[in-house]
């Protein structure tokens, strides 16, 4: 007995020794030397070099397993926009600003959970030369496509061996990044080496791109914060900004290295990841190694992510959060270019993080509809008089607002089929009846009541399939609508209009319904319905014809409850604040959201989205300020429904 006692002491001893030689995590945030110190910890601990040089000559750098901040925090983007507001020019494009942060997030936690290398410097002409002269690829602008298909543009054609052929007299050099491929070029190199060399190297995915650039830091640049990237940022970057303006791509490792030893993150050449492109991913990305989502962009276009800004663009693209989208095949743009990933065989890494809310999210918030709680709730809520079931507003200009009443009751907030944001699912009572207008505001019940909006009015004109008065009204920021809102009780005093909560929309939508869509389970009926993504002329779509095709109101079939478009055609905004965590700690009764956070909550999907967006639960936030998630100016879908409460 004594003799198995010892044995299972040296063995759990034993077990203790190797897990003690484990070196840690490298957990953001730490200093240069402590990133130092990481890379040669995990070096020397799966028996590796902290940096080497391979066979085309391109340095490779040891990351160590880390777990990070990924993603723009509601902080640097008030931050951001405060710089924005105070500056004339800047502020003529606060939406853009506004868009594009929506973009990077939120903030989430992101865990890497094995050691790989990253190329230090991009991949150079010289590197490039090497590949295509061994294997004898054409890359797909030798080869005289664009986008997969014929170029068909004005400008000189250009490739990477004759880079910004408009440009007579540029002459590169082997030390200059490779420019003008398309993403299957860069993987095509990648899997070129990875034979040659017997190796794994690959494009690294968005998360590892970002991780790597962060080099431990927090900050919106790897070098510092937004008060200092202008004195700052041209030591590390090669962008055009105060002080420095350039035309070409430069020679790589020409300015100073982030705490990795990776040179040009912040500048000299966009660079391709792995990963898809899709703007609605990080909401529910995974916790650990993210590779980004399956599916493409909704203009199934193969959309692919570029990161880090370039030479001919400022300092805003360059930092650590930034993403752009670019498609697949694209080729003649200069200022692209990739460096690798290389994967490491058999290497030993940290355990995955463990999501302390999964079993809270599983766990079911009930307490019964018939539950003593509930009943109290709805007595204490009962009116004296039953209000009529309909209600017309006369907003004038021959315009008016129709009000369907909407009876007090409890449901199941959330969903088990949906994202992480929509659990757990509970038990929510509307104690009191209200009004919820039949319909999403129309622009002409805007305009009766807030006059022509200039930038639609501008967008549409002469074009019938996006301009009329039944078309739903969008372009529309949480700001709008409380202008619209206050306009209405000074035009209508006695009614309180309000945008509705997110639990009185969600209890609108479903009418008494327990499924994904107020009519069933099955999005194939979705069209009856809604105007989305499988039934709209949208950029990319196959009956696109130049501009996008706005919806009109009420020509879908309602919910039970008289409701029309509750799922797709607009963006409905709604009063709270968002917070993915909400429903957790969420009142029983009447909850209005969170008492804090920049973001508002929106509904319902829209004209430019998948069906899986107007799903009855599903939830998406933006800057109340911001007025459209598109990047282009057709891509407009924030609009509005309002509610009147009753006392």
């Amino acid at each position: 007995m004594k003799t198995k006692t010892l044995i299972l002491l040296i063995a759990a001893e034993l077990c203790c020794t190797l897990d003690a030689a484990q070196p840690p995590l490298a957990k953001v945030p730490f200093f240069a030397k402590e990133a130092k110190g990481f890379q040669q910890q995990w070096a020397k601990y799966i028996k590796r070099p902290d940096v080497f040089e391979n066979s085309v000559g391109m340095k490779m750098v040891l990351l160590p397993p880390g777990e990070f901040t990924m993603g723009r925090t509601e902080k640097q983007l008030d931050e951001l926009l405060s710089v924005v507001r105070k500056d004339p020019k800047m502020r003529k494009n606060l939406g853009g600003q506004i868009a594009w942060s929506m973009l990077m997030m939120p903030a989430h936690r992101v865990r890497l959970t094995k050691p790989f290398y990253m190329g230090a410097t991009e991949v150079t002409v010289g590197q490039f030369r090497k590949f295509c002269e061994a294997s004898g690829y054409k890359t797909e602008a030798e080869r005289g496509l664009n986008h997969g298909k014929p170029y068909k543009g004005r400008r000189a054609f250009s490739t990477w061996r004759k880079p910004l052929a408009w440009r007579k007299n540029y002459k590169q050099t082997d030390d200059v990044a490779v420019t003008h491929l398309c993403w299957k070029d860069c993987v095509a190199f990648c899997e070129w080496l990875s034979k040659k060399e017997k190796r794994q190297y690959v494009l690294p995915t968005e998360a590892e791109w970002e991780y790597a650039c962060r080099a431990g830091t927090e900050t919106q640049w790897s070098f510092g914060g937004i008060d200092t990237v202008e004195r700052e940022g041209r030591k590390f970057a090669i962008w055009s900004d105060k002080g420095q303006k350039f035309s070409t791509p430069h020679a790589v490792a020409k300015r100073r290295p982030n705490a990795f030893g990776l040179y040009d993150m912040h500048g000299n050449m966009w660079e391709y990841v792995a990963d898809y492109w899709h703007r609605l991913t990080y909401k529910d990305a995974p916790l650990n190694d993210p590779t980004g989502p399956a599916m493409q962009s909704e203009k199934g276009d193969g959309r692919r992510i570029i990161r880090g800004s370039s030479f001919d663009w400022g300092h805003w693209g360059g930092d650590s959060a930034y993403r752009m989208r670019i498609t697949q095949r694209s080729n003649q743009h200069p200022h692209m270019s990739f460096r690798m990933a290389l994967r490491i065989d058999g290497a030993k890494g940290v355990a995955p993080a463990v999501d302390p809310n999964t079993a809270r999210r599983k766990k079911l918030r009930d307490p019964s509809a018939d539950s003593v709680a509930v009943r109290a709730a709805l007595n204490k809520g009962a009116l004296k008089e039953q209000p009529p079931k309909t209600l017309a507003v006369d907003l004038g200009r021959g315009a008016k607002m129709e009000f369907i009443l909407i009876p007090a009751g409890s449901f199941l907030m959330g969903s088990n089929q949906g994202a992480k944001d929509e659990l757990p699912l509970h038990r929510v009572v509307i104690s009191r009846p209200f009004y919820m207008a039949k319909h999403a505001v129309s622009r002409g019940q805007w305009e009766a009541v807030m006059g022509p909006h200039k930038y639609l009015t501008n967008l549409t004109k002469g074009d019938n399939e996006m301009a009329g008065p039944t078309k739903m009204m969008n372009v529309l920021s949480w700001n709008n609508c409380q202008s619209l809102i206050g306009k209405l009780k000074a035009k209508a005093p006695g009614h309180a209009f309000a945008l509705p909560t997110e639990a009185q929309w969600e209890y609108a939508c479903r009418a008494g319904s327990t499924t994904e869509f107020h009519f069933g389970n099955d999005a194939a009926r979705l069209g009856e319905h809604a105007f989305f993504q499988g039934n709209m002329q949208w950029p990319g779509g196959s009956d696109y014809r130049g501009k996008a095709h706005y919806p009109d109101v009420a020509l879908k079939k309602p919910n039970a409850w008289g409701l029309h478009d509750m799922h797709g055609g607009v963006w409905e905004w709604c009063a709270d604040r968002y917070d993915a965590g909400y429903y957790f700690d969420a009142p029983l009764v009447d909850p209005t959201g969170p008492a804090q956070g920049l973001t508002r909550v929106l509904r319902g999907g829209s004209w430019f989205r998948y069906a899986k967006y107007a799903r009855s639960s599903y939830r998406r936030f933006f800057h109340p300020a911001g007025d459209s998630g598109g990047v282009t100016a057709w891509i407009n879908d924030f609009g509005c429904r309002l509610v009147i409460n009753l006392k």
